[in-house]
């Protein structure tokens, strides 16, 4: 085995420990999603197993380390290729090599890299060609292949065997291992699983995988390597008791890692409940400060619209009657936006919905962003497909749409493109807004959506993504934050239903 990717960098003093704990505990967070960690355990190893796996890259070290910034890709890399070219460390006996496969399983805490691990030590172990976890799903009353490494995996992936049939269903049923060296005159082998993956099973060794005295299904390796004679090697009872001894260990291991899971997820939930109940005070006590200036806002207003009145009187100009236009539009847009930020940290904000067009809803968006643009050295460009129909609060709306667009203007300093992108999709209608700045610096960039949180913006008060989140939900719809990475830029998402 070799040496895992952040032993390597601790040693070599370009991360430290507390740094590699955060990037794990970040990791398990990554692995397990919003969503609550099943408290069963065959659920919870399924879920993982079945919908984790495609995305594995995802949770590699190496990418989370640079995804939080924590090290440049360039390092992370010269560690790959340190770890890759070192050479394996070779146990001095089989008992010596189970040893070390234990320390390693419970050492992880990232389920996907417990699972795979699992299952690649499990077939050097006994020195066989491939190896499978199969797990009894009792929703739809059947064992399922997960991960399975080795020749004909793909064909095998999520390959159901019913109850009861087959080697792997005579385990699972009796919690009994079984080796079988001469499976095609074995009555109970379930040739299904080789016309699926196009591989000839010539031995078969399966022991259960139990934890706590329950049966999650079991652990498959096929196929002893040849070896040097010219008889063919079969699984022996030695091999037996090794991998009966690794199904335990590996069993205790995967409940470990969900419990560690269960808890980092709950200590994760209980810092969430003090921080929004933090936000709820301070949000509370801005929206009484936004609401005392409000009113001295239009009370300085009222008096300034009035003298602009008198000077069109006065002075029958068209250019004044232009400006004294623009003057009092800006003044309304004021008031507005003041208004509606107020509203928002009472939590008074209440849509009336009417049906609309989201073009002409753009539209307004890009005549209204228009002074800015010019003055900004932005360019707007709007990209509509599609027309479709909404059931919106246009204001209300375009004044979600204006603090992206705001937002956007504050992280481009230096200029830039502010480009939308909209059109119906199949009962939705989609909204995708992105621009050229510095990117979401916040880590992980979901809590940019959060509200007073706010990184790299000298008048930033962490208002814009969460009022522009809010108004999307009382529209019945969903926003999400990523970034563009090409090579930089924010990008926000809007689903919103159709009309």
């Amino acid at each position: 085995m070799k040496k895992p990717l952040g032993d390597i960098l601790v040693e070599s003093g370009k991360l430290s420990a507390r740094d590699l704990e955060r990037a794990l505990a970040f990791q398990m967070r990554e692995v397990v999603g919003s969503e609550p960690v099943a408290t069963d355990v065959t659920e919870f190893l399924l879920d993982v197993a079945r919908t984790k796996y495609n995305q594995r890259d995802r949770y590699y070290l190496g990418r989370i380390l640079t995804e939080l910034k924590m090290l440049p890709e360039e390092e992370v890399r010269e560690a790959l290729e340190a770890q890759n070219a070192a050479a394996a460390e070779k146990p001095r006996s089989r008992l010596q090599a189970l040893r070390d496969v234990m320390e390693r399983m419970n050492s992880s805490y990232n389920l996907i890299e417990l699972l795979h691990q699992v299952l690649v030590l499990a077939a050097q172990l006994v020195e066989a060609e491939s190896a499978s976890l199969i797990v009894s799903d009792r929703t739809r009353g059947c064992l399922v292949i997960v991960m399975p490494t080795g020749p004909g995996a793909q064909g095998v992936r999520d390959l159901e065997v019913p109850l009861g049939s087959g080697i792997s269903g005579w385990v699972h049923a009796r919690g009994r291992s079984v080796i079988c060296n001469d499976p095609a005159h074995d009555r109970r082998f379930f040739a299904g699983i080789d016309t699926a993956s196009g591989y000839t099973t010539r031995q078969l060794l399966c022991v259960p995988l139990t934890v706590k005295g329950r049966r999650l299904g079991a652990i498959e390796v096929v196929n002893k390597i040849p070896g040097a004679g010219p008889q063919p090697r079969g699984f022996t009872p030695a091999d037996r008791w090794l991998l009966e001894l690794f199904s335990s260990q590996a069993a205790v291991a995967i409940e470990n890692t969900r419990l560690a899971m269960s808890l980092s997820q709950a200590e994760e939930d209980l810092d969430r409940q003090s921080t929004d109940l933090a936000a709820a005070r301070m949000a509370h006590a801005g929206g009484l400060v936004a609401r005392s200036l409000l009113e001295q806002l239009r009370r300085a207003l009222v008096p300034l619209k009035g003298y602009a009145g008198q000077m069109l009187e006065r002075i029958d100009d068209e250019k004044v009657r232009k400006y004294q236009q623009f003057i009092d539009r800006e003044m309304n847009s004021l008031i507005r936006r003041a208004d509606e930020v107020s509203r928002f940290l009472q939590d008074a904000l209440q849509p009336e919905l009417r049906n609309d067009s989201l073009v002409e809803v753009l539209r307004e968006l890009q005549a209204r962003a228009w002074v800015d643009c010019r003055t900004s050295g932005i360019v707007f460009q709007l990209e509509v497909h599609e027309d479709a129909a909404l059931l919106a609060d246009r204001e209300l709306l375009l004044a979600g749409l204006g603090a992206l667009f705001r937002n956007s203007r504050e992280a481009m300093t230096e200029g830039g493109t502010f480009t939308v992108r909209a059109g119906p999709q199949g009962t939705s209608v989609v909204i995708e807004v992105e621009d050229t700045g510095p990117g979401i610096t916040v880590e992980p960039v979901e809590r940019a959506l959060d509200l007073f949180v706010t990184r790299g913006k000298p008048h930033g008060a962490g208002l814009g993504l969460a009022l522009a989140k809010k108004i999307v939900e009382l529209h019945g719809g969903t926003l999400a934050v990523s970034n563009r990475g090409v090579p930089t830029g924010a990008r926000v998402r809007i689903t919103l239903p159709a009309g």
